[in-house]
């Protein structure tokens, strides 16, 4: 069927693309650059006021081309900032809203079309969560629904989007079976990494940054047991081990950094001895576009997709091969009773005895550390003499500490004595390196909402520091200066934690979500996604493998080909169930549907119902109600209808090939003129 003989700008196909195209730029709000949404936007008003009539010359491709060449020197200017993804992402939108101002062909609107499609799918690279892909299920239906429309203008668009509506629920089931049982490939290449798109711990510190995480409430990631969940006070996610300080603002070290780099080379991994008892579970961490994991110490991969995918470092974090720019599923073994103490000792010592160069910074800390050293000499006295000072000298468990920009540690350990976790790891791992005890910071997160029985959901709320010092007895060994401030930190998390106005004070909808009814429904909703990202996002070849075990009982070339077969016997008998029920159905002639149809506009107009009654004498009926011409026409209408149904066949093929004759007479005649 050819699309009606109008242009372009006119017909409404054009506008529902434009608000499709509109509508997906919006979506990605995110990573576009400002400029070019409104670009976009700009160019959905164009198409808009053009298919309105209000403006109606084409701007010239000379304007176009000079538009597209000054936005490709700009874009490439801010590429340096923003990195290659982020650049591939807005020139593809400048792209779209160039071809949509200058959208005057059937071949543009084409193009426009696979480009919107494109942005579809780019979508999901940053949008992964099931409400966003029911959205752009509905934007993808709203754009088939717009080339429906271009081909077939003579139906309204409540017909196009039943019809497609009908198609992709009837697609819904094979799309279902083609998931399950086709192999899960690794992709053919890396996403590049974004510079902007950060998100959660970084990997430097100052005492006042996990303080501003406290106003999110996004997801960080949710964690799957096997069995029971830990008790709350072994709830600690490590994240990323700090070890250079500065004596403001912590960090990786370089060091550690180069010597990982050296492993990777050698394809010598850390792999640590694991004794004792385990919890066993799967993480689905939310995008990061950083390589840290999260895992309760000590863990280790739980299976072999998982240990391809991890690298483990010799400060016990777990390393991720590739940046998580998309929802990452994996599973880990954690054995909290394993000693850490099987790192190499002299590059520990190196690291975490390191003081800032600048000496002169904090000189009453470092005058205090010299009188503990001196009134205690063992390691294990100077650890709870710091202990005992946090928590016998009033200190206070705060979300708005305040700011601390000269001598940090000596303001926050004898002037304010306030602060939030990192202040109080950041000055203890201080301390105890001015006493010769080897030292470091420790962010991750602790605690979580118990989603299911088995299934916690931590947020970025949950962000939490604490230290780590090296005792001779025991290795590596957990302190966390804040659980002695304020126990209900680690009991019960952190809004009793901390004053219920300072919890999210300055994220109102979060703030709306401790609202009852507002809880219930943001808890089926976490429900829902949890769900959606462990059975689809989190379907990997792993999961495959183990259901097809279950389905087979044993994995075999033979049972995989039964099974391939008996799936495509079952989409052949789903393709024949809606195809060949619309085979079968019996069309009337044409002659008696354009009859019928002719009946039905008569009916309308004159208020009489036919009732079965003959084509003549209804045809009669009606003349007195009808116009003298329209009565005239239904007259004639009704007459070459009973000729061409009661009359004899060879009679009927002839009057049939007189009509078709006088039609081609016709449209050669309008064809000439």
């Amino acid at each position: 069927m050819q699309p009606i003989d109008k242009p372009i700008r006119n017909q409404t196909a054009s506008l529902l693309i434009a608000l499709v195209f509109c509508v997906l730029s919006l979506s990605l709000f995110d990573p576009l650059l400002f400029w070019v949404l409104l670009i976009a936007l700009c160019a959905t008003g164009i198409r808009i006021v053009m298919f309105v009539g209000w403006y109606q010359p084409m701007p010239s491709p000379r304007t176009i081309n000079l538009l597209g060449l000054l936005c490709c020197v700009v874009l490439g200017w801010f590429s340096l900032q923003i990195g290659l993804l982020l650049t591939m992402v807005n020139l593809l939108i400048l792209a779209g809203a160039l071809k949509l101002i200058m959208l005057n062909r059937p071949r543009d609107l084409f193009h426009l079309f696979c480009t919107c499609l494109f942005i579809l799918g780019m979508g999901f690279t940053f949008h992964q969560s099931v409400i966003m892909t029911l959205f752009y299920g509905l934007l993808t239906l709203a754009l088939l629904v717009a080339i429906g429309r271009y081909f077939v203008p003579s139906r309204p668009l409540t017909w196009h989007f039943k019809r497609l509506t009908v198609m992709s629920l009837q697609a819904l089931p094979i799309t279902l079976l083609l998931f399950v049982v086709l192999p899960k490939l690794p992709p053919l290449w890396k996403m590049p990494v974004s510079k902007n798109a950060e998100t959660g711990l970084s990997d430097r510190v100052t005492p006042g940054d996990i303080a501003n995480l406290t106003q999110s409430s996004e997801l960080a990631f949710r964690a799957t047991f096997d069995g029971a969940l830990p008790p709350p006070p072994e709830r600690y996610w490590r994240a990323i081990a700090l070890e250079y300080f500065d004596g403001k603002q912590w960090s990786v070290s370089p060091l550690r950094k180069q010597a990982r780099q050296q492993y990777r080379l050698l394809k010598n991994e850390f792999k640590p001895r694991v004794s004792g008892y385990w919890w066993q579970y799967e993480v689905i961490a939310e995008p990061t576009n950083k390589n840290w994991l999260f895992g309760i110490d000590v863990a280790i991969p739980a299976d072999h997709t998982s240990a391809q995918s991890i690298w483990q470092s010799t400060d016990y974090t777990l390393l991720s091969e590739t940046p998580i720019t998309t929802r990452r599923a994996y599973r880990l073994r954690s054995y909290p009773q394993t000693s850490m103490d099987q790192t190499l000792l002299s590059l520990d010592n190196r690291l975490n005895l390191q003081l800032p160069v600048n000496q002169s910074i904090n000189p009453q800390t470092q005058a205090w550390a010299l009188q503990l050293a001196a009134d205690y000499p063992t390691q294990i006295e100077r650890v709870q003499a710091v202990m005992d000072y946090f928590a016998d000298e009033g200190f206070r468990y705060t979300l708005t500490p305040a700011p601390m920009p000269d001598n940090p540690v000596d303001e926050f350990l004898f002037n304010y004595k306030e602060g939030f976790c990192s202040h109080y790891a950041s000055a203890m791992s201080y301390v105890m390196r001015l006493l010769g005890i080897p030292a470091r910071m420790v962010t991750g997160y602790h605690g979580g909402e118990t989603l299911q029985p088995d299934v916690l959901s931590v947020y970025q709320y949950d962000a939490h520091a604490w230290v780590e010092v090296w005792l001779d007895e025991r290795g590596w060994t957990r302190l966390d200066p804040s659980a002695v401030v304020a126990p209900a930190r680690i009991q019960l998390g952190l809004q009793q934690a901390v004053e219920e106005e300072a919890f999210l004070a300055n994220n109102q909808i979060a703030r709306l979500q401790q609202l009852p009814l507002f809880a219930e429904l943001r808890t089926l909703y976490s429900l829902l996604d949890y769900q959606w990202s462990r059975w689809i996002l989190g379907y990997d070849a792993e999961r495959q493998q183990n259901l097809l075990a279950l389905l087979l009982g044993k994995v075999t070339t033979q049972r995989l080909m039964f099974l391939m077969l008996g799936i495509c016997l079952l989409i052949s008998l789903l393709l024949a169930l809606y195809f060949i029920p619309h085979w079968q159905r019996k069309r009337l002639p044409a002659n008696l549907r354009w009859f019928v149809q002719a009946t039905s506009k008569a009916e309308q107009l004159t208020g009489l119902s036919r009732n079965n009654e003959g084509p003549q004498a209804f045809a009669e009926r009606v003349a007195d109600k009808l116009t003298p011409q329209s009565a005239s026409q239904f007259r004639a209408i009704s007459q070459a209808f009973i000729e061409l149904n009661y009359v004899p066949k060879a009679s009927q093929s002839e009057q049939n090939s007189a009509f078709i004759r006088q039609c081609k007479s016709f449209m050669k005649t309008a064809r000439a003129a």
